[in-house]
C-alpha cells in the first residue's frame, strides 16, 4: 500500500492536476462534494485551459490510450484526450457542473485554490487568482461551475444516489 500510495504522488506530481485538485479541495471542504466527483468535472475544462502548455503530453497520453493516431498532431490528439473524458464523464452520469456553490464564495474559493495550487503543485501555467476565478465564475460564458440564486443540495444528492450512496438529510 505504501508504494502505491508513493507511485500515486509521482503521478499526480507529473500529470498536471495542481488546480483541478486544489479546487476541487475547495469544494470538499465548502460544500461536501466528493473529491473524485469534483476532480472529475473539473478535469477537462482545466485541460483545455491549459491550451498548448499541455499538448505535447496529452498526445502521448492519447496516443497510449488508443484515442489518436500518431499522425495526428498534438492539439489535435489532446482535444481528442479530453472530448474522451468528456465522453466518459457523461457516459457515467457525471454532471459537467455544479449548481450548489454561492456566489459570495467565489472569492474565498479561489483564493483556497490560488494558495493550495500556485506553490505545491507543479501546473504547466502559473494562473492569478483571477483566472481561477473565470473558471467558477457564472458570468463567464462557459463557466465550470454552476452557481444558483439559491442554495440547493438536488444535484449533488442524485449524483450521491448514482454512486450508491445513502440520501443526505435536507
Amino acid at each position: 500500500m505504501l508504494k502505491a500510495a508513493y507511485m500515486a504522488g509521482c503521478a499526480f506530481t507529473k500529470s498536471y492536476v495542481g488546480y483541478v485538485h486544489a479546487v476541487a479541495h475547495t469544494l470538499g471542504g465548502k460544500y461536501n462534494t466528493p473529491h473524485g466527483l469534483a476532480n472529475s468535472v473539473i478535469l477537462p475544462v482545466v485541460l483545455k485551459e491549459y491550451g498548448k502548455a499541455v499538448h505535447k503530453k496529452l498526445y502521448k497520453l492519447a496516443i497510449l490510450t488508443n484515442v489518436a493516431d500518431k499522425n495526428d498532431s498534438y492539439s489535435v490528439a489532446a482535444n481528442k484526450f479530453i472530448d474522451k473524458i468528456i465522453n466518459l464523464n457523461n457516459e457515467m452520469s457525471i454532471p459537467s457542473g455544479f449548481d450548489f456553490i454561492m456566489k459570495e464564495d467565489i472569492n474565498m474559493m479561489s483564493e483556497f485554490a490560488y494558495k493550495e495550487a500556485n506553490p505545491l503543485y507543479p501546473v504547466p501555467k502559473l494562473w492569478s487568482r483571477e483566472k481561477i476565478k473565470e473558471l467558477i465564475n457564472t458570468e463567464n460564458e462557459k463557466p465550470i461551475l454552476l452557481v444558483p440564486d439559491q442554495f440547493s443540495f438536488e444535484n449533488e444528492r442524485a449524483m450521491l444516489g448514482l454512486l450508491g450512496a445513502k440520501d443526505m438529510q435536507k
